[in-house]
């Protein structure tokens, strides 16, 4: 099962902050050879003085837009000559969170890069609420960038797992970045504490993904440990480990109607101040024989 990294969208703000995901994405978009789509969205509310009475008939005037899109133009021929990627730059009005997803999905994104802790007019956590919104409806993996990262290249990266569906999947879409990065990826079992039996599920599961990363010749470590709070366990490991980039699945969690994004996800997002990308599980939950096949030789014969 091959992915491909092809086209990256990286909303921004114009902050100091968020040039952090911009540098980052576009060393992702050189290293993939995929084409960027730099978007500004210009939300209304940015524009409203805190004193000023709410009119539902606000509208930005044509002056305010103008100036934006000569701003985000002139950002992107300068990226052109700089780097000579492929980039364009898009401005929209709305929601920022809505018009980036309603974005990606229309123009068919393989990778959203986006700050976690822009600021932008009175809404002084702007990208870190938007990046959350973003992160549960997005069609596409979502890489979050704290505004402090300073690092383009992941060499080590840290691979959580868990009982829930799409394991290999994350892989495989990880797969491109860890490839060109040449990562060494730390395999993290988590296995719930009050559950004695979760332990050799999830050894079986690790198994699988060693037997791949073995088959792609790609350099990994593991463990496997118990604990009731898997979020600090992963900010934890990723500390003493000096992590450059968590990967997450962000699975739909059936019983809240909602994808497992708070006390999970987000909770890694807002406290890790690592990159992490979230990649949601595909429909069709990956049965590659092959895979299987390398996991039963394999076995537990793969030293951890």
């Amino acid at each position: 099962m091959k992915t491909q990294i092809n086209s990256i969208l990286i909303p921004t703000d114009f902050s100091e902050l968020s040039e952090s995901a911009l540098k980052v994405g576009l060393a992702i978009a050189k290293r993939q050879q995929a084409e960027v789509t730099l978007l500004h969205v210009v939300d209304t509310f940015s524009y409203i003085e805190p004193t000023e009475v709410f009119l539902p008939d606000f509208k930005i005037t044509p002056d305010v837009i103008s100036s934006i899109e000569e701003k985000l133009k002139d950002l992107v021929e300068s990226i052109k000559q700089e780097t000579g990627i492929n980039i364009t730059g898009k401005v929209l009005d709305g929601i920022p969170s809505d018009r980036i997803c309603r974005y990606a999905l229309k123009e068919h994104i393989s990778l959203i890069v986006m700050g976690t802790h822009g600021i932008s007019g009175i809404r002084k956590f702007f990208m870190g609420s938007e990046a959350f919104r973003v992160l549960k409806n997005a069609s596409c993996p979502v890489l979050t960038i704290p505004g402090n990262w300073q690092k383009t290249d992941f060499e080590k990266v840290l691979f959580p797992v868990r009982l829930k569906p799409g394991a290999l999947d994350k892989y495989f879409y990880a797969r491109p970045i860890i490839e060109k990065n040449n990562s060494e990826v730390t395999i993290l079992g988590l296995a719930d504490q009050k559950k004695p039996d979760e332990s050799k599920e999830i050894a079986l599961l690790m198994d699988k993904i060693k037997a791949q990363l073995h088959s792609d010749n790609v350099r990994f470590r593991s463990s496997l440990c118990t604990s009731d709070d898997f979020p600090a366990t992963i900010i934890n490991v990723s500390i003493e480990n000096e992590i450059d980039l968590i990967i997450l699945t962000a699975n739909l969690d059936y019983y809240f109607k909602t994808f497992f994004i708070g006390p999970y996800a987000q909770q890694v997002v807002n406290h890790s101040h690592l990159p992490v990308l979230a990649i949601k599980p595909s429909k069709k939950v990956s049965k590659d024989p092959s895979s299987l096949e390398l996991a039963q030789k394999w076995g537990k014969s793969i030293l951890k």
